[in-house]
């Protein structure tokens, strides 16, 4: 009689799955875990929000006095995961797997590796500063039917806008970008939220870059500072949002250049900040990262400790760069790979995240029509790529426990295990990072 099973024989190790090292540690700092890990879940960050005034001093003269505004911001160990997973201790007799506890408590461990690297990533989305955006604007140009205006609060202000054709309208239109010469819809949108504002007069005079914090309905928004003042000495007297007198776009003097304030100016266009993905090619990645870095360098970020977090084909993308070959060569490749860094390119040490890591949100919908006859089609989906210095996000987990314990009612063994996590960008650290809103 053949047999059919001759020289079989049975691997006595698991199959591994594989995944992407985490990058929480190249991208994060640690600098508040040990006050987490002693008292609590939770620790508050004091910060000082403007920076310190020089005044000239005059002998006999008595000197003024600056008030100092502070801020806390509380990291929270928001974030509680745990496995539960049982194995039949009757089937231990009868596997040939002699490492199957093993091999699935270190699954548990990188899922949740990845589950950690989401989180971190889509904060970026939500706590890049206003003004820090890199894609392509949506700009309005203001016109007697197009209209913007700014009323302030106190915790901010409130735009409302109006885009139509003929006086009569009060629902947004289809506008015409600029920028990109396409035709959108003319309101807010909920993938407008927290991204950069500004109201702009029909030459280069601007406001600054105000947060969008909350959409009300398409013609009504709120605003706040980037970091969330409402008074400091850069703040005009009566006033909770800097610089509503105007600039050039770079700067803004507090008590206004001679021009009238863009609150009483009539037919003001506006813009939002990378309201469209712009698309990420081997051709441009090198000129728009090198924008990313612009955006840190304006606002006086250190040099050293700078990432980069792109997906899979943007790391392509990069080796494939007309910029970097070949003198380019030895920068991508200098060091070790070590928390999912690739390479080194333009100041920037790369990290490359794969699958959900780097989160994702759509671009500002296109349009046509013109009041109720207005049609959206939905915008293009992009990545939000982010760029950072190390103090930009703080990251925490408090504690972890595992156990091996037998079920009550069968003869098997559970493999519990819990992770306490969190993580906060305290908000003066908003300028430390910036994101590349862009389609692969």
């Amino acid at each position: 009689m053949q047999l059919s099973n001759f020289g079989e024989q049975f691997a006595s190790k698991v199959l591994e799955k594989t995944y992407q090292s985490s990058v929480v540690d190249g991208i994060a700092n640690r600098d508040y875990e040990g006050e987490i890990k002693k008292p609590g879940d939770r620790v508050n960050i004091l910060s000082f929000l403007n920076n310190i005034l020089l005044g000239d001093y005059a002998v006999g003269s008595d000197m003024s006095s600056e008030t100092i505004v502070d801020a806390e911001d509380q990291l929270v160990v928001e974030k509680r995961k745990y496995y539960n997973f049982s194995l039949d201790r009757l089937e231990d007799l009868f596997t040939y797997g002699g490492d199957i506890p093993e091999n699935l408590l270190n699954d548990a461990a990188k899922v949740l590796e990845r589950t950690i690297d989401t989180y971190v990533l889509d904060k970026f989305g939500s706590e890049v500063k206003a003004g820090n955006w890199i894609g392509v604007d949506l700009v309005v140009v203001g016109s007697g039917y197009t209209q913007a205006s700014i009323v302030t609060t106190a915790t901010g202000g409130t735009v409302t806008i109006k885009v139509g054709s003929f006086a009569t309208e009060t629902d947004p239109a289809t506008v015409e970008n600029p920028r990109d010469g396409s035709n959108y819809f003319g309101g807010f949108e909920s993938s407008d939220l927290y991204k950069g504002f500004r109201l702009r007069s029909t030459s280069t005079f601007v406001s600054p870059w105000y947060r969008i914090s909350g959409i009300t309905d398409s013609v009504n928004a709120t605003l706040t500072e980037w970091d969330e003042a409402v008074s400091g000495s850069d703040f005009e007297e009566g006033h909770t949002l800097r610089g509503l007198f105007g600039g050039d776009g770079v700067n803004f003097p507090k008590y206004g250049d001679g021009n009238a304030s863009l609150l009483t100016m009539g037919s003001l266009g506006w813009e939002i900040q990378a309201a469209i993905a712009t698309a990420v090619t081997a051709a441009s990645i090198y000129d728009q990262a090198t924008l990313l870095a612009e955006a840190l360098d304006s606002n006086e970020v250190p040099a050293e400790g700078r990432k980069l977090t792109v997906p899979p084909a943007g790391i392509t993308m990069l080796r494939q760069a007309a910029e970097l070959q070949p003198s380019g060569i030895a920068e991508i490749y200098s060091g070790t790979v070590l928390n999912g860094r690739v390479m080194r390119f333009g100041g920037f040490d790369v990290h490359a995240a794969a699958g959900t890591r780097v989160s994702t949100r759509a671009g500002h919908s296109t349009a046509s029509g013109i009041a109720a006859s207005t049609a959206k089609t939905a915008g293009t989906i992009g990545y939000i790529v982010p760029a950072n210095h190390m103090g930009f996000i703080t990251y925490a987990d408090k504690w972890s426990e595992s156990r091996v314990v037998d079920a009550e009612n069968q003869f098997a063994k559970k493999y519990q295990g819990l992770f306490l996590f969190g993580a906060k960008v305290p908000r003066y650290r908003r300028k430390y990072g910036a994101v590349l809103f862009g389609s692969f």
